[in-house]
């Protein structure tokens, strides 16, 4: 036991935190470029993959290969060389919220050695959803892994379980302004307002709160199932952290929440685990770094792949030199845009670079910037929850176990049915014109 710290998971765990401090860095200072943030990652992932689960294994090396087929025929016909740039980068921004909030299990960790007795049943669950996603608007992905970690901290997480979390999380995208959909697509439709962005995103999100409360409540497990606690003694840290990131993000609205997430996750340990642990704070820290980080290696491989797999698919596209913009940019050409982008999300393109690619293709024919980010707001919500290559989904494979295909199982109805909720929402705006 006492010669773990000298394993190679040992010095993964230190080699990941670098990367955290490298990806900090990059973000607040731009000092250096974000692609050396993600070397370390690269260097994790190689000292551990002996050790990664079949399965995810395999799955990474398939997004991988198409990834680099696509970044080699994209660069040998002329796409930009920053795509591979982008690969290297491999989701820096995300690997190191994940890094930095894992750190937060030193501090719930007293709460899950409580033996306070989940709640179960229907109302449980709903609570869960509604509140998980409250909380995920505020602090993004982080709070499916700090609702997750106290739900599975007895037991594996279950499908339902699983669901309920990827719902809370993926519909925050639609309306949310802390959550980096927001961000990424105010810079892609120049001129989009964040009050009429978030007028039609809000109730776009109770409807699909609704559908997804319909959908659990009809589980056949739901009686059977645990909830999150909703109450101030569970809530307290990822309320506590939701005020933070609201207080930082009005001081500094230009940094990333998922930067300004990581943190003020980082600080808020380091300045209270001594408050309650004392001298005991440092070999606390320093077994997470051992013991903790090295677990990631599973989320982080995935993510890496994932970028990888996004950067060579827009390189293919761009070295391919498809032109899809049309005369002009209404509801019909919106609705087709929403399908198309789903469609991309479904085969492993991260929201971002699609949000991007397609305001880079389609503003020249905008003249409703707002009608462009509704359609993009939704296409990231809808994929975010749809795809199995988004970063939550990886996280809820890698970290908890849940089958891709069970989870794709439960969006078989949901999919079409918020696909159709967002072109009704986009022939709706159009029809009333543009709102200021």
């Amino acid at each position: 036991m006492n010669q773990q710290p000298q394993s190679p998971s040992a010095m993964t765990g230190w080699i990941l935190l670098l990367m955290l401090l490298l990806a900090l860095i990059s973000a607040l200072t731009h000092i250096i470029p974000g692609y050396i943030a993600g070397i370390p990652a690269w260097a994790a992932v190689a000292l551990l993959i002996r050790q990664q689960k079949r399965n995810q294994l395999i799955q990474s090396v398939i997004l991988l290969s198409i990834g680099v087929i696509g970044l080699t025929f994209g660069l040998l016909n002329g796409a930009d060389n920053s795509y591979l740039f982008k690969a290297i980068e491999a989701n820096q921004l995300v690997v190191a919220m994940l890094i930095g909030v894992s750190f937060l299990r030193i501090i719930a960790a007293n709460n899950i050695r409580c033996n306070e007795q989940l709640p179960t049943g229907r109302k449980a669950i709903l609570n869960t959803l509604f509140g998980s996603h409250l909380i995920a608007a505020v602090i993004n992905m982080s709070s499916v892994m700090i609702v997750g970690d106290r739900l599975s901290a007895r037991q594996s997480l279950t499908p339902l379980q699983g669901l309920t979390l990827l719902r809370a999380f993926s519909i925050c995208a639609i309306w949310s302004p802390f959550f980096a959909s927001m961000g990424v697509i105010l810079i892609s439709a120049p001129g989009a307002q964040l009050g009429t962005l978030m007028l039609f995103g809000l109730p776009t999100a109770l409807i699909g709160l609704l559908l997804s409360s319909w959908q659990i409540s009809r589980h056949p497990d739901i009686l059977d199932t645990q909830g999150y606690p909703m109450h101030f003694k569970a809530l307290w840290m990822p309320l506590m952290l939701a005020i933070l990131v609201i207080i930082a993000h009005w001081r500094w609205p230009t940094l990333p929440v998922m930067t300004l997430v990581t943190l003020i996750a980082i600080l808020f340990v380091i300045i209270y685990l001594p408050f309650k642990q004392g001298m005991n704070s440092f070999r606390l820290l320093k077994h997470h770094v051992h013991e903790g980080l090295p677990k990631l290696s599973s989320e982080v491989t995935l993510f890496l792949a994932a970028a990888v797999m996004a950067a060579g698919v827009a390189a293919l596209l761009e070295s391919l030199q498809i032109r899809l913009a049309p005369e002009h940019f209404t509801a019909p050409e919106a609705c087709l845009t929403l399908l198309a982008l789903v469609g991309l999300a479904l085969i492993g393109m991260h929201p971002v670079t699609t949000a991007v690619l397609a305001g880079s293709i389609l503003m020249p024919s905008v003249s409703d910037p707002n009608l462009l980010g509704i359609t993009l707001l939704l296409s990231w919500s809808i994929g975010v929850g749809v795809s199995p290559f988004s970063g939550v989904q990886l996280s809820l494979q890698s970290r908890y176990g849940l089958p891709a295909l069970t989870l794709m199982k439960f969006n078989r109805y949901y999919s079409p049915t918020m696909l159709a909720v967002g072109f009704a929402v986009i022939w709706f705006y159009a029809s009333i014109g543009n709102i200021s």
